[in-house]
């Protein structure tokens, strides 16, 4: 019983770990890992803090507009950047070998507003 045992722990040690797909079938070249996840959470909230501030811009200029004029007060943790800048740090400091993997990892609705900030950044080449 416990050379059988052994033996099977011998053929399953050389056995692939994963299935294997089938011919001719793709897969992704990487996996998520605690990196890539860091990284998607850290463009999601970048894409949300860029999203609250385009709010406060169009209503600093509605308020203008009524006149009632106060000083915008832009939010401190964009660091003075713009907020296709500030999502455009975020995906900058994404390593391009997690990029794919990175995408993936994030939810349909940030990957539109991502891809809404990809319009700006094509017009403006000096950005990418």
């Amino acid at each position: 019983m416990f050379e059988s045992d052994l033996d099977n722990a011998f053929e399953n040690m050389y056995a692939p770990k994963e299935e294997l797909p089938e011919e001719g079938v793709v897969a992704l070249a990487g996996k998520k890992t605690q990196e890539t996840l860091f990284v998607t959470n850290s463009i999601i909230d970048a894409l949300d803090i860029a999203e609250d501030e385009l709010k406060r811009i169009s209503e600093h200029a509605e308020e203008k507009r009524k006149g009632k004029v106060a000083d915008f007060q832009p939010n401190v943790l964009m660091l003075g950047l713009s907020p296709s800048d500030f999502v455009l740090r975020a995906l900058s400091n994404v390593y391009a070998n997690d990029m794919e993997q990175t995408l993936l990892a994030l939810p349909f609705s940030d990957a539109l507003k991502l891809l809404s900030y990809l319009k700006d950044w094509t017009i403006n080449p000096e950005k990418v």
